[in-house]
């Protein structure tokens, strides 16, 4: 898996990636428990979450414009940049108010948006088609053994300095990033001059290259219901299980630690061996997040949530190293970097709305049937993607040429 990095561009882009990972490791736990403590309740830290969310969403629009028109090391750049610079100045909209605070989260997320589908078409651009596979494995596995010990880490933090000293310290990180990123190579690769004359015209290029690979938009369809369902009740309920099972934060970093563990254990399984067929095996661990949703409405089960947040960052990790793999190997480079950022505006585009919805379900239904309907409905989009014509192998059946 690390012969990947004797790709030069890429070895710096994965160093800047990786600091990304070490901040993304801790800011989300220490962001939610500041607000839990210091705004109030959930309908507070649901808006914080969905500002975020949507903020991703938007930066992937930007980075739909940006990312293919613009050099790779001045994107990536500049994302982290952004990130670093607003979760630093969150620290004093806490003590101002809240739409504030909600605004440096969001541009935060503006950042992130960017990042992340600048750094995977990069992947695409740089890195061999036979060890897409193994650089993208090797990406998660980094990000996520910091996530194993990132909450922990985080609580440890928030305990010790307190919410406004760990979050900067996570802004500082992402102002590393950045500098990593302005070492890659100056204009390389070539940027796309059509991309950037004419970025909203050429959007019209995406939507005709994604209607052609029906597996893409069910993958699409299925990550939609886990971000807006699966992964944000469990996002807004688990703090609270935490402090109702134990009094603290601890179990909290315990689950989520166990949901990087089992991301680990998949990004090492699958930079090793590549599993057959793709499709089946990613969408199967897709839905297999909605056990965590199931776990979460079981009264008094703490071994039984860890096992699910270890199966379902397993199944998650398996899908997202799979799925990157395939557009990086079906879509031509110009595209790339449209093609992730449309992914990432339609599924990740309707994650606000639960964030946003599902505050109002818990308090009037009741948690344990808001969490077992959203557990379900996962695990049914998992299945219900393998239907379409193509998705079994990450192949359209009608035989459109890859590139």
């Amino acid at each position: 898996m690390l012969s990947v990095l004797r790709h030069g561009d890429f070895r710096l882009a994965w160093i800047s990636y990786t600091l990304t990972g070490a901040a993304t490791a801790v800011m989300p736990v220490a962001l939610t428990l500041y607000v839990l403590d210091t705004q109030g309740g959930i309908a507070v830290l649901g808006l914080v979450l969905g500002a975020r969310t949507l903020g991703f969403v938007l930066g992937a629009v930007l980075g739909g414009i940006v990312t293919d028109g613009y050099p790779r090391r001045t994107v990536l750049t500049i994302a982290s940049a952004v990130r670093g610079t607003a979760i630093v100045a969150s620290v004093g909209a806490f003590a101002v108010s809240v739409p504030l605070l909600c605004a440096c989260v969001l541009l935060a997320g503006v950042g992130e948006g960017i990042f992340r589908g600048a750094y995977q078409a990069l992947i695409g651009e740089v890195v061999p088609d036979v060890e897409l596979q193994r650089a993208n494995a090797l990406s998660t596995l980094s990000s996520r053994l910091l996530l194993v010990g990132g909450p922990a880490l985080a609580a440890l933090l928030y305990a010790v300095v307190g919410g406004a000293a760990t979050l900067a310290a996570t802004g500082v990180l992402w102002l590393a990033s950045a500098a990593v990123a302005h070492a890659l190579p100056r204009g390389a690769p070539r940027p796309s001059d059509a991309a950037r004359r004419r970025p909203f015209a050429d959007y019209g290029e995406v939507l005709r290259e994604v209607r052609r690979h029906r597996w893409f938009l069910a993958g699409l369809g299925a990550l939609s219901v886990w971000l807006s369902l699966g992964f944000a009740v469990q996002q807004l309920t688990l703090p609270l299980v935490s402090r109702d099972l134990f009094g603290t934060d601890a179990f909290l970093a315990v689950a989520l630690g166990g949901y990087s563990a089992g991301a680990v254990l998949a990004a090492l399984v699958l930079g090793r061996c590549t599993p057959r067929p793709a499709g089946v095996v990613a969408f199967a661990g897709l839905g297999a997040f909605g056990l965590v949703p199931l776990a979460l409405a079981v009264p008094d089960a703490p071994v039984l949530i860890v096992a699910a947040y270890v199966l379902g960052g397993a199944g998650i990790e398996t899908f997202n190293i799979l799925w990157f793999s395939a557009i990086q190997r079906e879509v031509a480079p110009e595209r790339l970097g449209r093609v992730f950022a449309f992914d990432f505006m339609v599924s990740y585009g309707v994650a606000p709305l639960g964030l946003v919805v599902l505050p109002v379900l818990l308090t009037g239904l009741g948690t344990t049937p808001v969490l077992v309907a959203c557990g379900v409905l996962t695990l049914a989009a998992g299945a219900l993607a393998l239907l379409v014509p193509g998705a079994r192998r990450f192949v359209d059946p009608r035989g459109v040429p890859a590139r």
